[in-house]
């Protein structure tokens, strides 16, 4: 099974990959964060509406990578949504998280 795994991708331009998910995920945590402190009512819709961004902007990313004939599309699509998905998995908790806590306090 391991001499049939291709690896076109580099280490740098994976670093690259999950470099740009954490970016992602700080900027859409960030935003969640503002959201709440403005209408802490619309912390889930912040957060599903960011999701859906973040997709998009990560296929955008991802693009020239998947129509070139030089990477293995399922080594790049396994190596960004797997870290992918696990900063989703780390949004979604921290959504819940902020609306458990409740409104923010005036500052």
């Amino acid at each position: 099974v391991a001499s049939k795994v291709a690896v076109t991708l580099s280490l740098n331009q994976i670093f690259e990959m999950h470099a740009f998910i954490v970016f992602l995920t700080i900027l859409a945590y960030a935003s969640m964060v503002m959201v709440g402190k403005r209408d802490f009512d619309k912390i889930g819709f912040a957060f599903a509406g960011l999701v859906l961004i973040k997709m998009m902007v990560s296929f955008a990313f991802l693009y020239p990578f998947l129509k070139s004939p030089i990477y293995e599309v399922k080594e790049v699509v396994f190596n960004f949504f797997a870290v992918y998905l696990l900063f989703v998995f780390f949004e979604a908790r921290e959504a819940y998280l902020l609306i458990q806590k409740g409104p923010f306090s005036p500052q």
